[in-house]
C-alpha cells in the first residue's frame, strides 16, 4: 500500500503543479465603484510609488480621482484643475502633477498635494498624449490638428522650470500615443488620422520619417520594448494589433485584438502585453520576438486605460459608466 500511495500523491503534487502553471496570468481582487462620474471616458494615468498613490483623469466629467496603491481605494475627487484633463504626469518626485487640458488648450502644473494651479501654459487646441525624454529631460506633448489644418504640433516643455522650447509640426491632424526608442533617440508617434507613424529625431528635434500602418486603422495605442526591438501598433474597426520591427518599419505580425483598444502596456519581466480597450483586456504572451499569442482575455467593462505597476505586481483598469457597466469604476488585478 506504501507504494501506491507515494505514487498518489506524486500524482496530485504534478496536477497541483500542472494547475499553478496554467493559471490565468490575471486575477481581479477588486473593484473601487466611482458612482460620482457620471460618464465619459477616462485617459491615461500616472502613480506615485512613494506616497502610493494612482492619479486618472477624467476627461468629460473634468475630473482628477486619486486612489491608494496598492488596494485602489478611493481617496479624493476634484474638478477645479482642468476642463477636460487628458494625459497625466508626476513630475519632481511627485511634487507636481501636469495636465493636458483639452478644454482648455493648456498644460496645466499644480501643486500635487494642495491640488493648486501654479502654471499654466497655453498649447494649441487638444493637448492629449504624451512622454517624458529622461535623457533631455522634456515633456513632449501632442497637440493642435484643427479641422481646417493638415498639421499638428508636439510641444517640447522643459521638467525642471516648465519653459516651453519650442514645438515639432508634423502632417496630422491627430497625433495620438507616443513611445520612445533611448538607444537611437528616436519618438515614435501615431498618426492616428492618416494611417502612418511618424519618427521624430530627438537630437535635431526634427521628422526623420514616416512608416505606414495597414489600414483601415485608426492606430491610437502604441508600445516600444527595447528588448526585442519591436514596436505594437493598436488599431482600430476592426481591432489589430500589428508588431513591426522598430529597425525599419517593417510589420512582422499581424492579429486581432479587442475593439478600440487605447492603452498597450509592455511587461518585459513576464514577456507579456497587456492590451486595454473598449471590448476588454488581452493579455498577450511572446513565444518569440516575431510570435504574439492571445492568453487571456477580460471584460473589463469598457475600460480602455490601464497601468501596470510592476514593483506591486498590480495592474489596474478604469471604466466609465455606460452600456457596459452601471456605474464608472476601477478594477484592480493581480498579476502572476
Amino acid at each position: 500500500m506504501k507504494p501506491l500511495l507515494k505514487l498518489s500523491a506524486l500524482v496530485a503534487g504534478l496536477l497541483l503543479a500542472t494547475s499553478a502553471m496554467a493559471a490565468d496570468p490575471l486575477r481581479l481582487l477588486t473593484t473601487t465603484p466611482l458612482p460620482h462620474v457620471s460618464g465619459g471616458d477616462f485617459d491615461h494615468f500616472d502613480v506615485d510609488l512613494e506616497r502610493g498613490l494612482l492619479y486618472v483623469p477624467t476627461e468629460e466629467y473634468g475630473s482628477i480621482e486619486v486612489f491608494s496603491l496598492p488596494d485602489g481605494r478611493h481617496l479624493r475627487s476634484d474638478r477645479t484643475l482642468a476642463r477636460s484633463p487628458h494625459k497625466l504626469l508626476l513630475a519632481h518626485g511627485g511634487d507636481e502633477l501636469w495636465i493636458a487640458d483639452a478644454g482648455a488648450a493648456s498644460l496645466k502644473i499644480a501643486d500635487a498635494t494642495s491640488f493648486k494651479v501654479t502654471h499654466s501654459i497655453a498649447v494649441e487646441a487638444q493637448p492629449d498624449s504624451g512622454i517624458v525624454d529622461e535623457k533631455r529631460g522634456i515633456f513632449y506633448l501632442g497637440n493642435g490638428g484643427k479641422t481646417s489644418e493638415d498639421h499638428a504640433y508636439i510641444s517640447r516643455i522643459a521638467l525642471a522650470d516648465h519653459a516651453l522650447l519650442g514645438r515639432i509640426a508634423v502632417p496630422a491632424r491627430q497625433v495620438k500615443a507616443m513611445a520612445i526608442d533611448p538607444a537611437t533617440d528616436r519618438l515614435f508617434v501615431n498618426f492616428r488620422d492618416r494611417n502612418e507613424i511618424g519618427i521624430i529625431d530627438l537630437a535635431s528635434g526634427k521628422l526623420a520619417g514616416i512608416w505606414q500602418v495597414p489600414g483601415p486603422s485608426r492606430n491610437s495605442a502604441l508600445a516600444f520594448d527595447p528588448r526585442s526591438n519591436r514596436l505594437f501598433v493598436g488599431s482600430r474597426k476592426p481591432g489589430k494589433l500589428f508588431v513591426l520591427d522598430a529597425a525599419d518599419g517593417k510589420v512582422v505580425q499581424t492579429m486581432d485584438i479587442v475593439e478600440t483598444s487605447d492603452e498597450i502596456i509592455v511587461d518585459a519581466a513576464n514577456q507579456r502585453l497587456y492590451i486595454a480597450g473598449a471590448g476588454g483586456l488581452d493579455v498577450i504572451a511572446a513565444t518569440t520576438p516575431d510570435h504574439y499569442v492571445i492568453e487571456q482575455h477580460i471584460d473589463t467593462l469598457g475600460g480602455k486605460t490601464a497601468q501596470y505597476v510592476p514593483s506591486l505586481h498590480r495592474l489596474y483598469v478604469v471604466h466609465t459608466r455606460g452600456p457596459q457597466a452601471a456605474q464608472a469604476g476601477l478594477q484592480v488585478f493581480e498579476v502572476r
